[in-house]
């Protein structure tokens, strides 16, 4: 399913309104013809640029897995692209060809993307000259470094933008021996034949008309609907669709096609949420899937531990009358004199509340046996306070340890990451474990910075950041976003109680905050202090510790990398 000309315009218009002026904050190349700019806008977007037989671009919801080794060209990106802002998002004319101008400390960069079937393409320029491609070759053309570039021949068709109705029927008539599909195809630039077909079928007109058998009328039918077409393009009037065949993706069209009416469809609000439910469902890859499931059963399980939680803090507020029923019988004791085996209920005066008080009684017990009711109820419900503080406290962890997860899997770069999340999910119990029996995973190890003579250390799962703190000395710092989840970052040095400098401090801060529910934000708090000021609960899950004493708070942007 290539993507159209004018389907490309409608995701460009989209993309100039959500992630124009945004910065490029990582780069990945997770398949040989596909790549992934993390963007920062408002919000976080993740931009994906496929040069495969489904060329395309748009933003996308997908997960994948990144190689530990990033590629060369990979690399030359983020050599010049990352930190950079998108100035502009431009397509020429209606062609399959996106150029995301980029503004670093070095210039002004170009890349384009190249979305020509076979010949697709991503090449970063700068002056017109050639900086690096993904394909180096790419046809006839040759896309080495330093090389002027020589973009892909042109078509020449009309730019349906500026031409007029005359000039659209002038440019017609040389194909006026051709049916009307392939008279379309040949003249108008943006159009592939799934909208060819569709132009020909609104006009009403017969597929294998020729264009000069054609009348005026017939003409002024073609353009109206041609125009109506574009039109909707220019303004911005979608309602995107996918459309399915025997329940697979199809195809992908801006707006409902009369020629599809009889598939099923599916609706979206915007050209990329279709583009990537469309490709998602057609080539999930491992990591996705296993990212899918484990979101999925996390949710469940959070949801489930959240309304229990709820339930609990009711039987509580109930529970927590307790102190009712020993003034109850408290009072039936000062009374005793004054009550009858038999009554329902009796009216004395309670001197500490002041006024007169109602007390119910059991009418088959005596006086005594009355008051020693409120008592045991009110030795029950003491025990039972007890029990559900204690059970409050267990969920509140269930719940701060799946929301750490929650972060972990967002965050996670590839499969090992996921499997190791996976399993510890199921050792904790947070989840029932596979009926297959799998190899425990080799640790991935943490995340490593080396900075200024310091090694910062950051946990990608919660046995990986009890394991920090287990291996740390008590005078190294640690790290960890204020108030939200997160992982846990240490800072170690050689030299046994080193005190890092404010850079290094910073730095670390930063990751933690990077590495964190607060990544999409400009500033987060993160707490520091020594590891020796750290308790883990009983019983705590894995990740989860007590801070005894903060020895400060940094309020910090998040960033990976300096």
């Amino acid at each position: 399913m290539h993507v159209e000309g004018i389907t490309l315009a409608a995701v460009v218009n989209e993309l100039r309104q959500s992630i124009q002026g945004g910065f490029i904050q990582q780069i990945y190349q997770p398949l040989a013809d596909l790549l992934v700019l993390k963007l920062y806008t408002r919000e976080k977007h993740s931009l994906l640029i496929a040069a495969s037989q489904d060329a395309r671009v748009h933003l996308t919801e997908q997960k994948y897995e990144n190689p530990s080794v990033p590629s060369p060209f990979c690399m030359l990106l983020r050599k010049h692209l990352k930190g950079g802002r998108i100035e502009e998002i431009h397509q020429p004319n209606w062609e399959r060809i996106v150029d995301f101008s980029v503004v670093c400390h070095q210039g002004v960069y170009v890349l384009r993307a190249e979305l020509i079937g076979s010949h697709s393409n991503v090449i970063l320029l700068k002056d017109d000259a050639v900086v690096g491609a993904l394909k180096v070759t790419s046809g006839q053309r040759k896309l080495v470094p330093h090389a002027h570039y020589a973009p892909p021949s042109p078509q020449d068709k009309l730019n349906l933008r500026m031409a007029t109705k005359e000039e659209l029927f002038q440019a017609l008539q040389a194909h006026a021996d051709k049916s009307v599909k392939q008279g379309l195809l040949g003249t108008i630039d943006g159009i592939g034949p799934r909208s060819a077909s569709e132009i020909v079928l609104r006009a009403r007109l017969q597929p294998e008309e020729t264009i000069a058998s054609l009348s005026k009328e017939e003409l002024g039918a073609l353009w109206e609907v041609i125009d109506e077409f574009f039109s909707r393009i220019v303004r911005g009037n979608l309602e995107p669709c996918v459309y399915l065949k025997a329940g697979e993706p199809f195809d992908c069209t801006p707006f409902p096609f009369v020629s599809y009416s009889r598939l099923e469809v599916r609706r979206f609000e915007r050209m990329s949420q279709a583009l990537d439910a469309c490709h998602r469902e057609r080539h999930q890859e491992p990591f996705e899937r296993l990212t899918r499931v484990l979101a999925q059963q996390l949710k469940h399980r959070l949801n489930k531990t959240e309304k229990a939680l709820s339930q609990l803090m009711k039987d509580l507020a109930d529970a927590e009358r307790f102190q009712e029923y020993k003034e109850r019988g408290d009072l039936l004791i000062t009374h005793l004199r004054q009550i009858k085996k038999g009554q329902r209920q009796i009216e004395v005066e309670d001197l500490a509340r002041g006024g007169k008080r109602v007390i119910s009684l059991d009418p088959t017990l005596d006086p005594a046996a009355n008051a020693q009711r409120y008592y045991e109820r009110y030795k029950k419900l003491k025990r039972g306070v007890e029990k559900l503080t204690e059970r409050r406290h267990e969920l509140e962890m269930e719940i701060s340890y799946l929301q750490n997860v929650g972060v972990q899997l967002e965050q996670a770069e590839n499969l090992e990451e996921l499997r190791e999340l996976q399993a510890e999910l199921e050792l904790e119990g947070s989840l029932s474990r596979s009926s297959k029996k799998r190899s425990q995973p080799v640790s991935s190890g943490p995340r490593r910075y080396p900075i200024d003579g310091f090694l910062v250390l950051v946990g990608r799962n919660g046995r990986q950041n009890d394991a920090l703190i287990r291996q740390a000395n008590r005078e190294e710092y640690w790290l960890h976003a204020k108030d939200r989840p997160g992982a846990h970052v240490v800072i170690m040095s050689d030299q046994r109680g080193a005190v890092p400098p404010e850079r290094v401090l910073l730095r670390a801060a930063q990751l933690a905050a990077y590495y964190s529910r607060g990544r999409g934000s400009t500033k987060v708090p993160v707490t520091y202090t020594r590891v020796k000021y750290l308790r883990k609960p009983k019983g705590a899950r894995p990740g989860l510790v007590t801070v005894t004493r903060e020895e400060g708070t940094l309020i910090v942007s998040p960033k990976e990398e300096e």
